[in-house]
């Protein structure tokens, strides 16, 4: 695991002291993603220079170092990610007589891309990743450099081209450094941002910088400077043929099936030469990678636990049944407001891009650093393939009344809502025009289309150029809205958010974070198989409670979702000058917009990811960047 940027020169190439200055100023912007080691590769030619800073977790020994080449220096890499299936591709390019000088994953990319090619090569790969290959063999094109990001887009990887360059990197500050980028706002980002509580793939909040697509490489040859991105997977093609046929006959095949997937994903993510342990919040997802993993591991699993003074959000008890019946090495830390109020600068200076998201992922990140862990298991992914999502059983409801939803009905409704000073029924008004999308952000949306007018002192028609192009795209109506919004899933909250998020809290702490629902042989099988299996009105994700009946006890199984939530509103509430001072600071948004949100969220009328979004935006368009 590591951090990764790089300067690819198409003309007026920098010189080597200008090049080495870009590249240690972005690969040391980066260094809480790896502060294991460090590593530099500029060719020979002065147009290719990558750099790396290395978390080491496989091999570490000075073989793991990178950027790393073939054994005649023909091909480089700077890499970040795991490879869970490393040792079996391993192992096969053994016998076909590569000589590898080290035990880790790095050398596998390398040797795998030279004998299968790039296509073959990502399509073997069972893992989270980003990297960029230089291949300088002689061929007709000169030289190739690919840039590739894994399926699901669990590790990220940005870039900006110019006619001059291209620069890519980790993170987005990462390409700052460089010096060589103009930091330009992008105000699309931010009404994105206002939308949906982050920043949608491909933008990102400087104008001229992108983020990869996950699933996608992009390819580039020196001959004629030609880049291409090309897509070589998309979760739609497995959820677009999911079967619709009644499979209760096999269902105790399609149990075995999930847990032969499962339990081998749970075991590849264990393999680790430094501390691993599990994020264990008491919830169903967790609880079962606790399971699984203690019946594959000799040793006792460290499970880690964020709990707190606040009851209601305490879910400690049900941590404690898992760890006991398992007899794990459990770690309870327990967080404080005051904790939560000190961190916040530097929550906010860790974030990359703008997110409602990802505290708690810093939290419990931090406490497993302290408690000498470098790698950490997480249930994220098993609501996407499980549907465990309260809107997947909403959208069958959806689906039946949405012939009835008039204009006239839906304006009937929202007046109705806002002559009794209510929000009961404002977020309707994404109902106006009647797509998958806007369906989709009943559930999802942050502010109505109305708010983030007011907050921005815009009219209809400058919103909608704000607005750009629709990047969910979630498509025309079909009545398939579960399968649409198990789409958006992935393509949105799981990619741009969750993901995201997770990457950049846990790697701001030097942490790994896997996540072994997303093996991409288990996604594909689950979201294969039809909803009927996957939603129940009594059960929240019955598969997977089938499935562990005989790991859990009944006070996991049987628990309602609550989710890995912190006492945010309290806090917030609590903290409410300091939170005040930030949000009515003066910047893009109107001030009495601004007050109206506050006023409604003390007045219990608002949810707080609200506030807390206005207090990230307000701190983005102070500064979209740190210089520090």
């Amino acid at each position: 695991m590591c951090r990764i940027a790089g300067i690819i020169n198409f003309q007026n190439s920098l010189n080597e002291g200008l090049m080495k200055e870009a590249l240690i100023s972005m690969r040391d912007s980066m260094i809480h993603g790896g502060p294991d080691g460090f590593g530099m590769f500029i060719s020979e030619d002065k147009k290719i220079g990558f750099a790396n800073r290395r978390l080491a977790v496989l091999d570490l020994s000075e073989a793991g170092h990178q950027p790393m080449s073939n054994h005649d220096k023909t091909i480089w890499i700077t890499y970040n990610g795991e490879i869970y299936n490393f040792q079996e591709l391993r192992n096969e390019l053994i016998d076909l007589g590569y000589p590898f000088k080290s035990k880790t994953d790095t050398e596998v990319l390398i040797y795998g891309y030279e004998e299968w090619g790039i296509d073959e090569l990502l399509k073997r790969l069972q893992g989270m990743f980003a990297f960029a290959l230089y291949d300088k063999r002689n061929n007709e094109s000169g030289y190739r450099l690919i840039l590739a990001r894994d399926r699901f887009g669990i590790k990220p990887l940005y870039y900006y081209e110019d006619k001059n360059r291209l620069i890519f990197a980790s993170e987005v500050k990462g390409i700052i450094k460089s010096m060589l980028v103009p930091d330009e706002k992008n105000i699309e980002a931010l009404v994105y941002f206002l939308q949906l509580g982050s920043v949608p793939s491909p933008l990102t909040t400087i104008r001229k910088i992108f983020s990869l697509p996950c699933g996608s490489y992009m390819d580039i040859k020196e001959g004629g400077r030609s880049i291409g991105i090309k897509k070589y997977y998309d979760i739609e093609d497995y959820i677009n043929n999911s079967t619709d046929k009644n499979e209760i006959n096999d269902y105790g095949e399609i149990l075995a099936k999930i847990k032969s997937l499962l339990s081998k994903s749970v075991k590849g993510h264990l393999i680790s030469d430094v501390p691993t342990g599990i994020f264990l919040s008491g919830g169903l997802d967790s609880s079962s990678l606790v399971a699984l993993a203690s019946h594959c591991s000799s040793t006792p699993i460290t499970t880690l636990s964020v709990v707190f003074e606040e009851k209601n959000y305490n879910e400690a008890k049900y941590a404690r049944l898992v760890a006991e019946q398992y007899k794990t090495d459990h770690k309870e830390i327990l967080l404080k407001e005051k904790d939560f109020l000190n961190e916040i600068p530097n929550i906010l200076k860790v974030m990359d891009q703008p997110t409602i998201d990802g505290i708690n992922t810093y939290f419990i990140s931090k406490a497993a650093k302290k408690t000498g862990l470098k790698v950490v298991l997480s249930g994220i992914g098993s609501d996407e393939i499980f549907l465990g999502y309260s809107h997947f059983k909403r959208a069958k409801l959806l689906n039946k009344i949405l012939p009835f939803m008039s204009l006239g009905l839906i304006n009937s409704l929202i007046s109705i809502s806002k002559l009794f000073n209510s929000r009961r029924f404002e977020k309707l008004s994404y109902l106006n025009v009647v797509n998958s999308e806007n369906c989709y952000l009943l559930f999802r949306g942050l502010f109505t289309p109305l708010q983030i007018q007011d907050l921005l002192g815009v009219s209809q028609e400058q919103y909608c150029e704000l607005m750009g192009s629709h990047l969910l795209c979630g498509g025309k109506l079909n009545g398939k809205l579960i399968s649409t919004f198990n789409k958006l899933e992935f393509n949105h909250y799981l990619q741009n958010q969750i993901l995201k998020d997770s990457d950049c809290m846990s790697m701001a702490n030097s942490i790994e974070l896997r996540v072994p629902y997303l093996d991409h042989l288990l996604v594909e099988y689950v979201t294969g198989l039809s909803s009927g299996l996957k939603l129940d009105s009594e059960v929240n994700k019955p598969l997977l409670v089938n499935l562990m009946s005989e790991f859990l006890p009944k006070e996991i199984l049987c628990r309602n979702k609550m989710g890995f939530i912190f006492p945010l509103k309290e806090w917030i509430n609590n903290g409410s000058e300091y939170f005040l001072s930030i949000c009515l600071q003066q910047g893009y948004f109107e001030q009495s917009a601004l007050k109206k949100i506050w006023n409604e969220f003390k007045n219990n009328k608002l949810h707080w990811s609200r506030v807390w979004a206005l207090v990230i935006a307000n701190k983005w368009t102070e500064s979209a960047l740190s210089k520090t």
